[in-house]
């Protein structure tokens, strides 16, 4: 029944997993959508059970139609593989993704106010902690935790996590952590706890290099960040980059996977959905083969055999995308006017990052 191939519907996540987002919706995960009127997870289940694909699903249902890969598929087949299937009859709360706290020290490009206090600053707005997932995640039953992702705003950041993960490794060492961090400063401490598990992953997101790199994670620090780069490379179990492709950055990816490749060929490829504005929708087409040339580059790079296939299913969608996908001038408008107010709020200016972006963003 847990057959991703055979069920088209199956996913582990409703059946071992629990996801909390920070504005206080419940979902499959966070990949998928929030539970609305009737749904549960338990209906979520059955509904998998019986090869129904449910509503909250949709997302990774599409990715597979249109690509062939989703996290559905993906974190299916690696839970089975580390941990063996769960009983359906006997359902336990085994992995959690608990979000509570927007404090974060980056303002990214695609993301906003709803997870970064920096962003919030910016756009003068406020989102409170949510102290009800806070209680929760701090109050969980350690002990039969098999797996835990964090993430933020910035976990490093967030003082609650590092409680968590002290505690949890007091009863529970032997756990999977997963930490999503932007690396931009490593505590003392965060280092310590670091290396303590044996079974920890940082995903360290990075879209870009250099200055081009701190300008969409602005800002970030190069020197100091790969100072971090190169601290876990060294000292946590594992190192996996999650490398976003969006229009601001698929020019550079290939230059992007060379920089990574230094300190870990664990590269996931994620290809940005929302803001729509920054897809490959908003460029004009008589700049696409930049794009297509540079993605190109990638199709056979030397990325770890866990991420192969699905790294070389994303290059071709991406490849497919900027090739056919049809030119939105509505999106290209809103990414001008979007870039333009960022920068009047910070320091760095796209003119001085990137005069290929610039060029056709401001055309």
């Amino acid at each position: 029944m847990f057959d991703v191939k055979k069920n088209k519907a199956i996913c582990i996540y409703p059946f071992v997993h629990e996801y909390r987002g920070i504005e206080g919706s419940v979902a499959p995960c966070c990949h998928g959508d929030s539970l609305r009127g009737n749904e549960t997870l338990a209906y979520i289940r059955q509904d998998m059970l019986n090869g129904i694909q449910p509503r909250a699903c949709k997302s990774c249902y599409v990715k597979e139609n249109e690509s062939g890969y989703s996290p559905r598929i993906e974190e299916t087949i690696d839970w089975i593989k580390k941990f063996g299937k769960p009983d359906p009859d006997n359902i336990k709360t085994q992995f959690v993704d608990i979000r509570y706290d927007p404090t974060c020290n980056l303002k990214c490009k695609m993301c906003g106010p709803k997870f970064s206090t920096l962003w919030q600053k910016e756009k003068k707005v406020s989102y409170p902690v949510n102290v009800a997932n806070k209680h929760y995640l701090q109050n969980i039953d350690k002990k039969h935790l098999k797996k835990v992702y964090l993430a933020g705003g910035e976990p490093t950041y967030i003082k609650g996590y590092h409680d968590f993960l002290e505690e949890l490794y007091g009863i529970n060492p032997e756990c999977e952590v997963v930490i999503n961090s932007n690396l931009k400063k490593l505590s003392d401490k965060w280092k310590t706890i670091i290396k303590k598990f044996k079974n920890l992953t940082v995903v360290c997101s990075c879209d870009s290099v250099n200055t081009l790199g701190t300008y969409i994670r602005y800002p970030l620090g190069w020197d100091e960040f790969e100072d971090n780069v190169r601290f876990v490379s060294k000292n946590a179990n594992f190192l996996q980059f999650n490398l976003v492709a969006s229009a601001l950055t698929s020019h550079k990816l290939y230059e992007t996977c060379m920089w990574m490749k230094k300190y870990s060929k664990n590269i996931d490829l994620s290809i940005l959905e929302y803001p729509e504005c920054m897809s490959e929708r908003s460029v004009p087409m008589d700049q696409r083969q930049v794009y297509i040339d540079n993605i190109q580059k990638i199709s056979k790079f030397p990325v770890s055999v866990h991420y192969a296939m699905n790294f070389r299913n994303k290059v071709k969608y991406l490849i497919k995308k900027y090739a056919e996908s049809p030119y939105d001038n509505i999106l290209h408008q809103t990414l001008t006017k979007e870039i333009n107010e960022q920068d009047s709020h910070r320091t760095l200016k796209l003119q001085d990052v990137d005069a290929f972006l610039y060029g056709w963003i401001h055309r």
